[in-house]
């Protein structure tokens, strides 16, 4: 995040739940821009859409070009400060950040710091969505994480096994995430990461 904040004098990010479109995600520009960005069809050309459809999923950052860079589009996007000359995607869980950035000044050397910040980011994004959880999804992921099979957690708070697989749904859909697996691990970070041990 800090490398982030130093390197690039403008960046934002568009975050996809699994099977969100991105006309309807969360992101960091400007409303208008988000807005212009896909009424008038520009993602479908934009280079930084093209990375991301072709990282199948997985991880990785990118200079573009200036051969990429030199459509209508940017003159459009400059205006918006969402000109962006490097692009990185992170992935997790089903979930998608995909971060643009702008300095000209970087070259290929900075790609590991620039994934690493990005992966930052993304974790940083998703953790703060756990607080977003109301007590009985909380206390939800409290059983799952101590270990609890479906049935124990079914038979303590007197539902059915399809109640809980519904219930792991539900927060699965609130944090964004495609998997319960990666939500209970999220959840698992963010409740740790405020615990100090004591000297």
């Amino acid at each position: 995040m800090q490398f982030l904040q130093e390197a690039f004098s403008g960046h934002g990010f568009v975050i996809l739940a699994p099977g969100e479109v991105a006309q309807v995600a969360e992101t960091s520009f400007a409303d208008s821009w988000h807005e212009k960005y896909f009424a008038e069809g520009l993602h479908e050309y934009d280079p930084v859409f093209d990375y991301l459809r072709g990282c199948g999923g997985r991880s990785g950052a990118k200079l573009l070009s200036e051969s990429e860079m030199g459509s209508p589009l940017y003159e459009e996007a400059e205006v918006f400060g969402a000109n962006s000359n490097f692009v990185s995607t992170s992935s997790f869980g089903g979930n998608t950040l995909l971060l643009g950035g702008v300095n000209h000044d970087l070259d290929e050397r900075a790609l590991p710091d620039l994934l690493h910040s990005c992966r930052a980011l993304h974790r940083s994004v998703l953790l703060r969505r756990i607080d977003n959880l109301s007590d009985s999804q909380i206390d939800f992921m409290e059983m799952s994480e101590e270990g609890l099979l479906d049935k124990q957690i079914a038979s303590t708070l007197d539902v059915s096994i399809s109640a809980v697989a519904q219930r792991k749904k539900a927060i699965c859909v609130k944090l964004g995430i495609g998997n319960f697996r990666a939500a209970l691990s999220l959840y698992s970070i963010r409740k740790w990461s405020g615990i100090v041990p004591l000297a």
